[in-house]
This record gives structure tokens, sequence and C-alpha cells, in this order.
């Protein structure tokens, strides 16, 4: 079916914009996607680097764009652009990066790097404008995130070009909210409007999910207390005083800070970094998946305690 002729006309100047700045634009995303992992590299150090990811990146369809300014004018939050240039004005999410982070804890460590790291004066990338924090302050409807516009330069043969990239910092279970909601269906100028019934839900579906993540952070902060360097003196597996028999336990899981594997009477054991790097005789931080891979069999002392099962290895290759 033909669009009208005012869309035609817009989808012209969409058009023009895209073919000028599409190749800065796709330059623009991997600066930002780099800086961002960059801050991520830095937030956890040693921890579990899944527990932040910046892989989902998008320039905006453009057909999409086109749908997004007529309703914006349709609703008079805008006039109708003019120019390809205008077009850029109004629309701010041309550009966008998502970063998924497994808890709050995560999130807030790493809004707090990227805010601190776009104020230094030293620092390339900018800040278009405060950002959003509807984690703080959630929308009425429910949705929390952190919301970000990045102001990243490309080199290009004109100059630097400055280029705007929303980021979008949330939890996976915040992530999921919107799917679990069909939030993007609801949203103004869509086909469905919102009863208070599918208010109602999405609120308590939100309160829900926001519990479960303080929870998993909970559960987080305690991992990362039980996988932890040892503090002053070392633990028993690091002075190697004991006469615990030996056992041969197979790696189920493995990651950077620790492996889990299960020994023959089918007990499970967590099997540290710090016992890992004790083993190897290293004193230099240590990733435990270089060194165990799954279904590795590991001759181990296990120690027992109030609060976990360990695995300590003997010897390794």
């Amino acid at each position: 079916m033909r669009r009208s002729k005012r869309a035609d006309t817009l989808a012209i100047l969409v058009d023009e914009l895209y073919d000028q700045r599409e190749r800065a634009w796709a330059a623009a995303l991997v600066t930002a996607q780099t800086f961002l992992d960059t801050l991520a590299d830095s937030v956890l150090e040693d921890l579990d680097r899944d527990r932040l990811n910046a892989e989902s990146a998008r320039i905006k369809d453009r057909a999409r764009t086109v749908d997004k300014i007529l309703r914006k004018e349709a609703s008079g939050q805008i006039t109708r652009p003019t120019t390809p240039e205008e077009v850029a004005d109004v629309v701010h999410d041309l550009l966008g990066v998502k970063v998924l982070c497994k808890t709050p804890r995560d999130l807030s460590a790493f809004t707090e790097k990227l805010q601190q790291a776009c104020a230094s004066p030293t620092c390339s990338v900018r800040l278009a404008h405060p950002p959003n924090d509807y984690v703080a302050h959630p929308k009425d409807s429910g949705y929390r995130a952190f919301h970000a516009v990045l102001l990243v330069k490309v080199a290009t043969h004109e100059g630097d070009l400055p280029v705007k990239v929303e980021v979008q910092v949330k939890t996976r279970l915040q992530d999921a909210w919107g799917e679990l909601t069909h939030e993007d269906m609801y949203k103004p100028g869509k086909a469905l409007k919102p009863n208070e019934f599918h208010r109602d839900v999405a609120r308590r579906m939100a309160e829900l999910l926001d519990n479960v993540d303080t929870m998993a952070d909970l559960l987080a902060a305690e991992l990362d207390r039980q996988t932890a360097p040892p503090t002053a003196g070392g633990d028993s597996a690091e002075r190697g005083g004991t006469d615990e028999p030996t056992v041969f336990a197979r790696v189920t899981r493995t990651g950077r800070r620790y492996a889990l594997a299960i020994a023959p009477d089918g007990r499970q054991g967590l099997i540290p970094a710090r016992s890992v790097r004790a083993a190897l005789g290293s004193s230099t931080r240590i990733d435990v998946d270089d060194h165990l891979g799954v279904g590795d069999t590991v001759d181990v002392r296990i120690e027992e305690t109030d609060t976990a099962l360990y695995f300590h290895p003997v010897s390794l290759a």
C-alpha cells in the first residue's frame, strides 16, 4: 500500500540523512561500544565479565524513523522537519546501545562509572545532556532503566562529526519486562491503548521483578564473598597444611572467578580462583576457565565450611 504524499516527502529526507551519515554512524556505534566495554572492564576487574554486556547495538530502521516523526508531529511534540539535519535533531535515538546487567548492583556501579568518565576532561566521549534515571525514579508504567545520550566524535573528510548515541542500561529482568508486558504495543501512536487493567498488571510485574533483582543482588554479593581472595594470612588451601584425603572431581561449569565440580559421592563443590592460583604456584591474577574446562577431572582436597563446600586442586598442569 502506498504511503501518503507527506510520508513520501519525509521518507526522502530520511533517506538523504541516512545516505549522508550511515557510515559515520556505524563508526560511532563501534566507538561507543568500545568505550562502554572499557568501562565495564574497569567496573568488574577480575569478576565475571558476563555481568555487563554491551553487545546489543543498532541504527534505527529508516521506516521506523519516518513513523516516529509522523507520530511526534501528529501529537504536537515537533514541527515537521524540512531538511535532513532537522530530522537528526528531532529523533534522538537514531543510534542505540543496550547495556544489560545481571543485578542492580552492577547497574549502579556501571552508571556511576559512566557519568564519572564522561565528566572527566580527558575523556573524548561526553554526555549530550543529563541522563534520565528511570531506575531511581520509575515511570508510571513501571518501566525501569538508566538512559544516557553519548556525544561521540567521528573523523570524516569534512572534520569531526559529533554523533549522538543513546545508551540504555538495565538489568536483564528489567529488559524482559518490556517483552512480558508487550510494552511496544502500547506506546503512543501504536495500535493498542493501555487501559487500567494493563497499567495495573504492568506495574505489579515491574515491582515483582524489581524484588527478584534485589534478591539476585544478595545472592551475587554472597558468591563474591565466597570466591574473593583470602584476607591476610591466606586460607588453608594456600598454606598447604592439610591432611585431608584427595578425590577426583569432574568440572561441570567454569568461569573467570570459579568453577563448579562434582565428586564421586555426588557432592558439588566450588573451586575458587584463589585455589587454582595456589595449585599453579602463581601470585598473579588468573582466569579459572583458562585452566579448567567442563569435563576435566581434577585431584582435589575437600573443605567444608558452614556456608560452602570447597574443592581445592592439589596440582594443575
